[in-house]
Order: C-alpha cells, then sequence, then structure tokens
C-alpha cells in the first residue's frame, strides 16, 4: 500500500511538472507575443514616415563612430598618444567624465558579406557534405546538416572570440595608461555587413562567449549593434538598427547602464540623421523585444 501510494505521489509530480512546463512555455509565448506587439504598434505607426523605400547608402562604420564620438564629446585615444610613430596597443575612445574606456570591433566576414555563401560552402565541405546539401539549405530551404551546423557554429563562436580577445588586450592597455581602478570598460560590437545566419545569432554568441569566458574586471560591458543591415519583424516592415547592450553582472548594470543607454540613444539618432531618419527612438524594454527586434527578415 505505502509502496502504491509512493507511486501515485510520483505521479501526481511528474504530471504537476508537466503543468508547470506548459504553464512556463504560456507565459513566455503570451511575453513574446506581448513584446512584438508593442514593436509593431511602433512600426504602423511609423513605417510611413519615410517614404523612399530604398535603403541609404552603407556608411563606413569606424569612421562614423570616431565623428559621433567626439560630436558626444569623448575622445580618440590615438588622439592622445604623442609618439605616432610606435603606436602602442590601444582602445578607441576615452570618455573621460564618465570614466570609461571604449573598443570599436567589427564581426565583417564571419559568415557575413559577399564572401558568407564561400564559407558556408566550405564549412560543409569540411563537415563531410556535398554540393547537393548546399543547394538544398540555398534553393530549397533545406535545414542545414548537423554536422554542418556545428562546425559553422565552432567557426562563429571562434572567429567573435578572436576579436573580443583582441578588445580585452586594448583596454587593459589603455586603462593601464589612461585610467584607474575604477575605469569601466567596454566592448561595442558592429556588425556591419549581412550575417547569413542572422543577427540574433550573432548576438546571442557574442553574450554566451562573454558569459562563459570573459565575465570579468577586464570587460564591464558588450554592445551590440547593427548600422547599415537593419532588421525587420516582418517583410513588409520598417527597418530597426538598434544597440543593444548587455553587462557582466547586476551591479555593473546599476553603475554602467545610465551612460551606456545614454551613448546608445546619441549614437541612433546621430546615425539616423546620417541616414535621413527621424523617427524616435523605441528603447525596448524586455529582452524578448530584443529578440522580436532582431527577428531575420
Amino acid at each position: 500500500m505505502r509502496d502504491c501510494d509512493r507511486n501515485a505521489r510520483k505521479g501526481k509530480t511528474a504530471l504537476y511538472e508537466r503543468w508547470e512546463m506548459v504553464f512556463e512555455k504560456l507565459k513566455q509565448w503570451r511575453s513574446k507575443a506581448k513584446a512584438r506587439k508593442r514593436i509593431e504598434q511602433y512600426d504602423r505607426k511609423y513605417r510611413k514616415a519615410l517614404p523612399n523605400s530604398e535603403r541609404p547608402d552603407a556608411l563606413h562604420v569606424e569612421q562614423t563612430f570616431d565623428a559621433f564620438v567626439a560630436e558626444f564629446g569623448g575622445k580618440k585615444i590615438s588622439d592622445l598618444i604623442e609618439n605616432k610613430a610606435q603606436m602602442p596597443l590601444n582602445a578607441d575612445y576615452l570618455f573621460e567624465d564618465q570614466n570609461v574606456i571604449a573598443e570599436l570591433k567589427t564581426l565583417e566576414g564571419i559568415f557575413s558579406g559577399p564572401d558568407a555563401i564561400k564559407q558556408l560552402t566550405q564549412t560543409y565541405i569540411d563537415a563531410g557534405c556535398t554540393g547537393s546539401d548546399v543547394m538544398g539549405l540555398l534553393f530549397r530551404g533545406e535545414p542545414v546538416p548537423e554536422a554542418a551546423a556545428k562546425l559553422a557554429q565552432k567557426r562563429i563562436r571562434r572567429s567573435i572570440e578572436q576579436r573580443i580577445k583582441q578588445a580585452r588586450k586594448q583596454l587593459r592597455k589603455s586603462r593601464e595608461e589612461f585610467g584607474d581602478k575604477d575605469t569601466k570598460l567596454l566592448i561595442l560590437i558592429a556588425m556591419d555587413q549581412q550575417p547569413l545566419f542572422g543577427h540574433r545569432t550573432m548576438l546571442f554568441n557574442t553574450a554566451k562567449i562573454m558569459g562563459d569566458n570573459y565575465a570579468d574586471v577586464h570587460t564591464d560591458g558588450v554592445v551590440y549593434l547593427n548600422p547599415n543591415v537593419p532588421t525587420k519583424i516582418r517583410p513588409d516592415s520598417m527597418e530597426f538598427a538598434g544597440w543593444y547592450p548587455f553587462y557582466r553582472d547586476d551591479d555593473v548594470n546599476n553603475e554602467l547602464s545610465d551612460f551606456v543607454n545614454l551613448l546608445g540613444n546619441k549614437w541612433l539618432n546621430y546615425y539616423g540623421k546620417q541616414i535621413g531618419e527621424t523617427n524616435p527612438i523605441l528603447e525596448l524594454e524586455s529582452f524578448d523585444e530584443m529578440t522580436a527586434a532582431l527577428e531575420r527578415f
């Protein structure tokens, strides 16, 4: 009798756990639907504000951001170094008033831009797949074979991590020269070529690499931005260029987020002026809203 009771309790527990999973998935679905609805409302309100359907010419990201930082009140660290002939390893920007040093890196060439299909084809070959498998993905909508998907994921992560490691070295050197123990270090990751696997893949891989390996005092925050290659929530919707920050812990979030959010708002307004965009900024309030904004179309 006791065994039967125990089995019954196990059955109730299992049933309870299944219902918990259902409710949790329902909550997640509702949260995502709410996030998407808010972005769609913004899209409906402002989509017609720009009559031109053609995308503006791409801007040179580094040069444009240099000019923006100067307008914001920051400084290029290379301008502060007197010996230009023997330029040491250094980060890009010093925001002296906020005690922040930032390094800008682009993710061009990582399964993106004109060489993306070539990189993907080579990945298929290296994974033991056939040319027909590649054609199946590109022209028949077939899924990526598991072996090729794993190898592509590995190569994306490795390429992003190489840039992050370099940025961290530059930030540490510049903090030694221009900062102090309280100086906050920020990596700006710009995706300025169309990523083959979408912005979410690039951002989430960046966030996972940082969380797994580099959540320490040498990187306080990372921002993912996508000038020149905006996203859409639907094929016929307006295009979004965004500013997506994340931090190594809650304490740093509380200390650094006001500055990063201000920098992001100023950047998006500055970038908008360069391309003739005057719509107000939509400030995302949750992870689900960020996910919805990074839909791939």
